[in-house]
């Protein structure tokens, strides 16, 4: 792949008016359904059952309004139906076309999704990875280690592949345990590190808070929900910058990236921007189906604008975030975006005594103590039948007597003040959780009427 890739983005996209990357989105985004339409079974039969022509799409907001959206359940039924590819891959079979094959963690319990990319769409992924080694100040040559695991999963190939074309040397570590990684961080110095936020967190607490002399100056975290105070305590830990990113192996690649002004504060969050000219963003209200405005919290849902022999079109990604128009941003770009620290699970919402909360209203709260190292939240049933929510907080040192009790007090408080719940706190000794290798899971839902409803094949909400 070319050497001179990142001359390939350039600055003057980035600085295009609103109304002109609409264009640009519209022209690509007519090219990607007049051919998905003539050449791909799985959309074509969507489309025609839905009574939708495509060809009639005029705008973006008709595509919006007129167009399905797909999800997860859609892709695992069309593989059941013709395994193990599905009708979404059966053209590019037919021609014997190579693929990049990546599977889904199947963590949701309904199933490993597979997802597809082609060489030439490869080249579009690079093009879009190039802005957020940019915009963090990488130049060719300039040393990146990647921390995720090279395996079936997107999550680690997409990424070295992006660092790769990009012109990185990239040290390819996550399938080394931690006391590897950090010898060959130090061993050869990398600018960046790429991985996720929760490992870059146990990476710093196996090596004692010694990080910040590596040398590391840029921390590309992502893979998961995170509050601001997670990335500000990141920051000071590893004294790096940290760098936020948002993509998915629906998309076969991150979309949504930091830029210069990086994450922001708990007074004013940063912003994730869309690389607009590769990828369409919408953020919607899931009950209606309509754009969200400036500030509103929504469904993100994408089209990969690029991605024509593997299409993604209109794929809601089960994420909540607050949508920002590129406006939001101090930069001057006008590619819209999402709010850091806003994003959550759809179905990863609790009510508890009939209000609903959210894990990353418990976690700014819960990682903004400089004394709080690790947490787990354990939600049961009392004998009463009420909920009970138990916090179990393991602190950097030892705490005894009143230490641990004011520390309990005072985040029980917050919370309650917070979410008008109180939580119990359980201070425990430093080393009884354990951190987190991956993605970061610290909720467990043990309530009877939760675990009835599983029994019966229900969704908690």
């Amino acid at each position: 792949m070319a050497r001179d890739l990142p001359n390939v983005v350039r600055d003057d996209a980035e600085r295009l008016a609103p109304e002109q990357l609409e264009q640009i989105q519209f022209r690509r985004l007519k090219a990607l359904l007049a051919h998905v339409s003539s050449t791909n079974g799985f959309y074509s039969r969507i489309w025609r059952e839905r009574g939708v022509d495509v060809n009639s799409i005029e705008s973006l907001e008709d595509f919006s309004n007129k167009v399905p959206t797909v999800e997860k359940s859609d892709f695992i039924s069309d593989q059941e139906a013709e395994p193990p590819f599905g009708r979404r891959l059966r053209h590019l079979l037919d021609e014997q076309q190579q693929l990049m094959l990546f599977t889904t963690s199947g963590t949701s319990g309904q199933g490993q999704e597979l997802h597809a990319q082609t060489l030439r769409e490869l080249q579009g992924s690079a093009e879009v990875y190039a802005y957020m080694l940019r915009w963090a100040g990488l130049k060719s040559g300039d040393k990146a280690l990647l921390t995720l695991p090279l395996t079936m999963l997107g999550g680690g190939r997409l990424e070295y592949h992006g660092a790769h074309d990009y012109g990185l040397t990239v040290l390819p570590a996550g399938n080394y345990d931690a006391d590897r990684k950090l010898k060959l961080i130090e061993r050869f110095r990398p600018k960046a590190l790429i991985g996720t936020t929760s490992y870059f967190w146990h990476l710093a607490a196996v090596c004692d808070g010694e990080v910040r002399d590596m040398g590391v100056e840029a921390l590309f975290c992502g893979g998961e929900g995170a509050s601001l105070s997670w990335y500000n305590r990141l920051e000071e830990e590893w004294s790096a910058r940290v760098y936020d990113r948002y993509g998915s192996t629906q998309a076969r690649n991150d979309h949504m990236f930091t830029c210069e002004e990086g994450v922001g504060t708990t007074e004013r969050a940063g912003m994730l921007h869309n690389i607009d000219t590769h990828v369409l963003l919408e953020v919607i209200d899931p009950a209606t189906g309509r754009h969200v405005k400036d500030g509103e919290r929504g469904e993100v849902v994408i089209t990969s604008l690029y991605h024509l022999d593997t299409p993604v079109i209109r794929c809601r990604m089960k994420d909540l975030a607050t949508y920002r128009p590129g406006a939001y941003c101090r930069c001057g770009r006008h590619f819209r975006g999402i709010e850091i620290g806003s994003i959550s699970r759809l179905d990863n919402m609790y009510r508890i005594k009939g209000i609903n909360v959210w894990p990353q209203s418990i976690e700014q709260i819960l990682l903004s103590s400089d004394m709080v190292d690790e947490y787990e939240v354990v939600l049961s049933t009392k004998a009463d039948g009420a909920d009970e929510a138990v916090v179990r907080v393991m602190p950097k040192v030892p705490l005894v007597g009143k230490q641990s009790e004011n520390l309990a007090s005072w985040l029980a408080d917050e919370i309650k003040n917070r979410i008008a719940l109180r939580f119990r706190i359980d201070v425990v000794a430093p080393g009884e959780l354990e951190r987190s290798q991956y993605k970061a899971k610290r909720w467990t839902d043990n309530r009877i009427h939760i675990a009835d409803l599983s029994r019966r094949g229900a969704t908690a909400s």
